[in-house]
């Protein structure tokens, strides 16, 4: 893995971006909770049912009750690259992340990917080492990040078959683009040019706003909403995540609490739900997961989910959409990574 100047905390979010994969190919297929997931080689040990294009790509699986939603989970599996990462979802059901043949990098994999249902289709920025892809708005412009081929990393939006790179004024090498509501309004994550640390930020336009949660060692933003409510979290002075909103300039912190220290928002919805997890900090292998269970947080109430199938340690969702519909990755005692997919109602 290559290194950057963002230290410790940051770097296990990095680390937690670069290994939640699944295993990816050119032909999306969508397996049952009692289909054979793939084996830590990639190689299937039998042949999952592909659904059709028009049908809901979910399993019967549920997950138990919970106070606000019940939830309807399907593995998303991508036979044949090596590792892929799933990361946003819109409106459409268009599936956003990256795959890699080769390489795990800070926040790029060696290409993006865009799925809608069963076709998967490669993007890489142009002339970039590396490309991956982390949000998708409604209107199809996609945000996410590319390596140059001198290891410096920048955002990028990619509208209408048009790439525009994203650079926070003075980053030192790093900016990433996470992202975007209906109204082209970006947030994202860069490396500031006077600690070195992560702090997040919004951009309108062409006008750059620092958003930095006050005493926080590092400050993530993933998503933003149509209103221009963002959802994120931070680190404390003693490495405990917190998940917050920041609503024109006004910061509320959300925690799960309950005995866990670390909590983490992803995303949020038009209504104001948002999706994210919490933990408290576990080794699978050599990877650090702050933060082991997935929720779905809507006015003041956290309704509580893992992926129900079968050995699973970690789950993290990181993209949802207005539709209830929600990505992202678990994993198994293993080590071994899978994508889900996730229907609340």
């Amino acid at each position: 893995m290559k290194t950057s100047s963002i230290s410790s905390p940051a770097r296990n979010r990095i680390r937690l971006l670069a290994y939640l994969l699944v295993v990816c190919s050119a032909s999306l297929t969508l397996a049952q909770q009692t289909s054979p997931r793939l084996s830590r080689s990639g190689v299937q040990a039998a042949t999952p049912r592909a659904l059709p294009a028009d049908q809901d790509p979910a399993s019967p699986a549920q997950s138990a009750p919970s106070p606000l939603y019940t939830f309807t989970f399907g593995v998303v599996a991508f036979p044949r690259s090596q590792i892929s990462g799933i990361w946003g979802i819109n409106d459409s059901g268009k599936i956003v992340g990256g795959y890699n043949n080769m390489n795990i990098e800070i926040y790029t994999a060696d290409h993006a990917c865009e799925l809608k249902e069963n076709t998967f289709s490669t993007i890489d920025y142009p002339g970039a080492s590396q490309t991956e892809l982390f949000g998708i708005n409604k209107s199809g412009q996609m945000v996410g990040a590319f390596q140059d081929t001198s290891g410096n990393i920048h955002g990028f939006k990619l509208a209408g078959g048009t790439y525009s790179q994203l650079d926070y004024p003075g980053a030192k090498g790093l900016t990433v683009a996470l992202g975007i509501n209906s109204s082209g309004e970006i947030v994202g994550i860069y490396d500031d040019p006077g600690t070195g640390n992560a702090d997040g930020f919004l951009l309108i336009g062409s006008t750059y706003t620092s958003i930095v949660v006050p005493g926080a060692t590092y400050t993530y933003t993933e998503g933003i909403n149509k209103y221009g409510v963002v959802a994120g979290y931070y680190f404390d002075t003693s490495g405990n995540s917190h998940g917050f909103t920041w609503n024109k300039g006004t910061i509320t912190t959300v925690d799960y609490g309950n005995g866990y220290p670390n909590t983490y928002l992803a995303g949020i919805d038009d209504s104001g739900v948002m999706v994210g997890g919490y933990g408290s900090n576990m080794t699978i292998g050599s990877v650090f997961y702050p933060w082991e269970h997935g929720f779905l947080y809507s006015g003041g109430t956290f309704s509580t989910f893992d992926a129900p199938f079968g050995d699973v340690q970690v789950t993290q969702p990181w993209g949802m959409n207005n539709k209830g519909e929600v990505v992202g990755g678990y994993v198994d005692s293993q080590g071994m990574l899978y994508g889900f997919y996730l229907k609340a109602q």
